[in-house]
């Protein structure tokens, strides 16, 4: 194990709490930036070791390069997309997150989405406020209420779990199709084509991140194979969707129904189509914002201080072969 008390120079660009901090001075000496340009990164990395961000810088290739002796980047979070892990796989640097943290949130929140769109909860709940309770009921549509094909397009830890309570608690039939090759095994799915996906689903969910590969992904004309019953709901990733065409698809009752929480363009303008569509439910980007973000901090932390003992991490994006 290398002993690493006061040698290292570990360089935070936003803002973690003193305690945080104080743990860090146990491997040697802080910088905290206060300005996180890529110009600023580049002056403060040429003799750290590692480097601490949250959510809101980007390291690039530019910046991974400007720092010759890194040896870990640190996440406090559960993606690492505006990370170039290539560039750090490349150089030998181990990127390290917390990607367990946003599981249960996560999956609470998606389940709450494939819920409200499959019992039509802002739809009643509209039309509840401009007309009487019995017109409403009027409207109701039993099928909504039986359990549906779930489709789970993408595989992660959030898919799991919305796949086992849906089928094993509320009698849902699971399908998938998983572009990298995943497997189901804790409950019973059954994999499918992308083509068999879209037009079986009655809840499409969307769980894939976001890479060259699936960007676009559900174009226009893919989402044309959804049958007019289905609904869709995109927890993944902004871009994989073609939103001004699901928008339209909407409109025109083409599809019954939507929730989207996150967008491929962050925050979602007020002249974007998907804010006067109907039968859309929309969330902010509050996925990741529903844990503690002290204890992502706090994880991260001791994986940062792992690599720099020299020891394995715990939860690796990338992971050093040297």
């Amino acid at each position: 194990m290398m002993d690493v008390s006061g040698n290292c120079r570990i360089v935070v660009t936003e803002p973690i709490s003193a305690e945080a901090l104080d743990r860090l001075r146990t491997a040697g000496e802080v910088c905290q930036l206060s300005d996180t340009s890529p110009q600023a990164l580049i002056e403060a990395l040429p003799d750290a070791d590692a480097l601490l961000v949250r959510s809101k810088t980007h390291v690039t290739a530019r910046i991974i390069e400007a720092g010759p002796k890194l040896r870990v980047i640190g996440r406090a979070g559960a993606s690492v997309d505006h990370i170039d892990l290539r560039v750090a796989q490349r150089r030998g640097i181990n990127v390290v997150y917390t990607p367990h943290l946003s599981i249960r949130a996560m999956s609470d929140l998606t389940l709450a989405m494939i819920l409200c769109v499959h019992r039509r909860i802002p739809y009643f709940d509209r039309r509840l406020r401009d007309s009487t309770f019995e017109a409403v009921r009027q409207a109701l549509d039993a099928t909504g209420s039986r359990p549906g094909v779930l489709g789970l397009l993408g595989l992660s830890p959030v898919s799991d779990t919305v796949g086992r309570v849906l089928v094993e608690i509320l009698g849902w039939r699971c399908i998938y199709h998983d572009p990298a090759g995943g497997r189901i095994e804790r409950f019973e799915a059954a994999p499918v084509s992308l083509d068999e996906l879209l037009a079986r689903a009655d809840v499409l969910s969307v769980h894939l991140s976001l890479s060259p590969q699936n960007r676009g992904i559900l174009s226009a004309e893919r989402l044309a194979q959804l049958r007019p019953s289905a609904k869709l709901v995109n927890t993944g990733r902004g871009g994989l969707l073609d939103e001004r065409a699901l928008a339209e698809m909407l409109k025109c009752k083409q599809l019954a129904g939507a929730a989207v929480q996150i967008y491929e363009n962050e925050p979602l303008s007020a002249e974007h189509p998907l804010r006067t569509t109907p039968n859309c439910l929309l969330v902010p980007h509050i996925g990741s914002f529903l844990n503690d973000p002290s204890e992502a901090v706090s994880e991260v932390i001791e994986d940062v201080l792992r690599v720099l003992r020299g020891e394995s991490p715990l939860h690796a994006a990338a992971k050093s072969t040297s």
